[in-house]
């Protein structure tokens, strides 16, 4: 019994240890059959600190690459053997590949109506923007910079291949910071190992940036403060390690850049480990979970979508991560690229965020021999989204990266309908810059409108100075049939309008919000929800959808007016009381202007009724009426034995979502009761007394009632739902309604209109 006992121990043991060893991705492996040493990612355990993780890395024999606080993570190049001692390693709670991503991929040579720009007329700022003014005007952005935006303030990280600093284009440029990823210093410019052109697309990016040569090129955001990372490693093998770029982030942010342009990162890797088109969603790949880590911190990141259009899914990470902005690519009169990469991600989100200008490109180009060339790619769309977005940083210092992000969005000329090919769109600076969070309505505060005379108000929080005052025009639309009719159409300088004309409940309307700033940015708030109007009264008694019973013969009536202004209002009013079973109206109170009312004399015991309150705006109404029954109950021993008329009568009832019918009856004399549903012909369909255990032997009383100050119409027990004994639906006709009693047997008609 004791070796049996210390047997289960170790396997107890063994199954505990095996639980505890890190997950290992299905790629790891492969990447063995091409190199002998590998980089991988061993991602730590919540208890485990980095330290101790870089430890057992060193003391298994790797080489710890990074180590990445945001990740919690270490990368470490290593050979198969460490790797088999790492993957027992109770402290790694998975193991992956570092990714090796492909260089930058220039986009083919286009032909045709994209390949070269076509501008429209040019004005007074070609001059000193040279042929780098298309982006201005596409982006609509000269408006910001003649007031004096350039992105003065705001720091800037740029992710790439390498940076000439000491070209003649940057002198004005101010660097905040270098480092080199790849060789591990402070040297940006391409070193003796490198490659001829190994900076050549870096300096393009930052060109489009930072470049300040008046009448040749001017970037987007000029006196920006720039922080610069050498990421990517363009030698033989063209591939940049996802620790090297992660790393970037981090330094990026602990020297305090706002915003992050990266025009890396594509779908197509190196032999080996690759993300499959499943794991683009937002939460999987190393990059993209940085990128929204860093959107945590306060740091936008910009991002290539790729250039592996035109077939959808063909975005790359971190293009995928859903704080980020990916930017696809178009031609210089809207027409997007076909090179442009395509969404959705592999969750169904919207793919690429936004477009700019990215064929034809006025860029500084180190391998051109004038210096300066015309260039494709989503690599050069993407940084002058970056600008713009620096320019709405300046303007707005308190925004942060979703704000920036929704911001461009709204902006966007595809605002409206976004696609996975376009996003929202190409933005407008301007448009961005004076309405940063749009046109917010704030009452109604949802779609059901609070008066019978509407006021809608809004507000445009966040506005700046140079774009007061603004201008309005309201548009509120009647949908439905016959078909849309304007109900109001004015201009105004407030931030409040009021429907003057009465509107029935239950009318939809659609509306239309347009706002235009000093400097004639306009923005266009068109809802795609409708708006309800309200009751014109709230009865605030005798209202229950279930029914009630009470004991009072002469109840209270009570209602609230909704908000009406004056005029039309005050409201008056007419009271009705009517029967449930035949609408014959009861009680009649025409004219009335106060909000409550008590008839003077008694309603009749055990009677369904309804009450209803029309109301009167003007020559305007509308009727408001209770949505289930009330009935004065008499708890007296009756006097005489009678079947009442079932109600609701026909059943079900669409209006009220009743689908039994209630039978009421009273007893006189005590004794053997039989109640049934027959047929036209007599046969009986379904048998209610005796039956579901209750006797057939009644005292005198009155039965099919709720209690007395109970919601519900009726006692389950005695009411009928349209089954028969076997629990089938009956056909839709005519039934009977049968009680025997000592004193005599009494029939009711019940039109049963169909299970359906």
């Amino acid at each position: 019994m004791r070796r049996a006992a210390g047997v289960t121990w170790l396997v107890l043991q063994a199954s505990v240890a095996w639980a505890q060893r890190p997950t290992v991705s299905a790629g790891l492996d492969r990447t063995f059959q091409r190199d002998s040493v590998a980089p991988v990612w061993l991602f730590l355990r919540p208890e485990a600190t980095l330290p101790r993780g870089a430890d057992a890395v060193t003391a298994a024999g790797g080489r710890v690459r990074r180590e990445s606080t945001w990740l919690h993570a270490v990368s470490a190049d290593v050979t198969a053997a460490t790797l088999a001692q790492l993957r027992r390693n109770a402290l790694f709670r998975h193991l992956q590949p570092v990714a090796r991503f492909r260089g930058p991929r220039w986009p083919p040579a286009l032909s045709g109506p994209s390949a070269a720009p076509r501008e429209p007329r040019a004005d007074s700022r070609d001059s000193t923007h040279g042929p780098s003014a298309m982006p201005y005007r596409r982006f609509d952005a000269f408006g910001l910079v003649d007031r004096g935006y350039t992105g003065a303030g705001v720091r800037i990280a740029i992710l790439d291949t390498g940076f000439e600093t000491g070209l003649a284009a940057f002198q004005t440029a101010a660097i905040i910071g270098e480092r080199d990823f790849v060789f591990n210093d402070d040297v940006v410019r391409n070193e003796p190992v490198d490659t001829p052109a190994a900076s050549q697309h870096g300096t393009a990016v930052w060109s489009l940036l930072a470049a300040k040569v008046p009448g040749v090129l001017i970037g987007t955001a000029p006196d920006a403060e720039y922080l610069l990372a050498k990421t990517e490693d363009v030698r033989s093998e063209r591939r940049v390690e996802e620790d090297n770029y992660v790393a970037a982030l981090e330094w990026a942010h602990s020297l305090g850049a706002q915003i992050v342009s990266s025009s890396l990162g594509y779908l197509d890797f190196d032999d080996g480990f690759f993300y499959t088109q499943a794991q683009l969603n937002g939460d999987f790949a190393v990059t993209t979970i940085a990128a929204d880590a860093a959107a945590a911190r306060g740091m936008l990141l910009v991002t290539a979508v790729g250039n592996g259009g035109p077939n959808a899914r063909t975005l790359g990470t971190p293009a995928d991560a859903d704080s980020a902005i990916a930017v696809g690519a178009e031609d210089s009169l809207g027409t997007l690229a076909p090179f442009s990469s395509r969404g959705p991600t592999a969750d169904g989100r919207v793919k690429p965020d936004l477009v700019g200008p990215g064929v034809s490109v006025w860029v500084l180009d180190t391998q051109a021999a004038g210096g300066y060339n015309r260039l494709n790619g989503t690599s050069f769309a993407t940084p002058l989204v970056a600008g713009v977005s620096a320019l709405l940083r300046q303007i707005h210092p308190g925004a942060g990266p979703v704000e920036i992000r929704e911001a461009l969005r709204r902006a966007g000329n595809n605002a409206l309908q976004p696609t996975s090919d376009r996003g929202w769109g190409l933005p407008s600076a301007r448009v961005a810059a004076a309405f940063p969070s749009g046109v917010v309505i704030t009452d109604p505060p949802d779609t059901m409108l609070r008066a019978v005379t509407p006021t809608f108000t809004w507000t445009v929080p966040g506005a700046p100075a140079y774009a007061l005052p603004l201008t309005y025009r309201l548009t509120v639309t009647r949908t439905g049939p016959p078909g849309p009719t304007v109900v109001l159409d004015t201009t105004l300088g407030g931030t409040t309008a009021t429907l003057a004309f009465p509107q029935q409940p239950e009318t939809r309307f659609a509306v239309t919000l347009a706002a235009t700033a000093a400097d004639s940015a306009s923005f266009r708030l068109a809802p795609t929800t409708e708006y309800v109007a309200p009751p014109w009264a709230d009865l605030l008694t005798l209202d229950d959808p279930a029914g009630l019973t009470i004991r009072e013969p002469r109840p209270s009536f009570q209602w609230s007016p909704t908000p009406a202004s004056t005029p039309p209002a005050p409201y008056t009013y007419d009271l009705e009381v009517l029967r449930a079973d035949n609408s014959q109206v009861e009680v009649r109170a025409p004219g009335l202007d106060t909000t409550a009312y008590a008839p003077s004399t008694d309603l009749d015991f055990n009677t369904p009724y309804r009450w209803r309150v029309t109301s009167h705006l003007g020559a305007d109404t509308s009727t408001t009426e209770s949505r289930g029954v009330f009935v004065v109950v008499d708890e007296s021993v009756p006097t005489v034995t009678l079947l009442y008329q079932n109600f609701p009568n026909p059943f079900p009832n669409v209006s009220t979502g009743r689908t039994t019918t209630c039978v009421w009856f009273d007893l006189a004399t005590g004794g053997r009761v039989r109640l049934e549903i027959l047929d036209l012909r007599g046969h009986l369909v379904r048998r209610l007394i005796p039956g579901s255990g209750e006797s057939d032997v009644l005292a005198a009383s009155r039965y099919g009632r709720p209690l007395v100050g109970t919601s519900g119409q009726c006692d389950p027990r005695f009411a009928w739902d349209g089954l028969a004994e076997d629990g089938d639906a009956v056909p839709r006709g005519v039934y009977l309604i049968k009680l025997e009693t000592p004193s005599g047997t009494f029939f009711k008609r019940a039109v049963f209109l169909g299970s359906n």
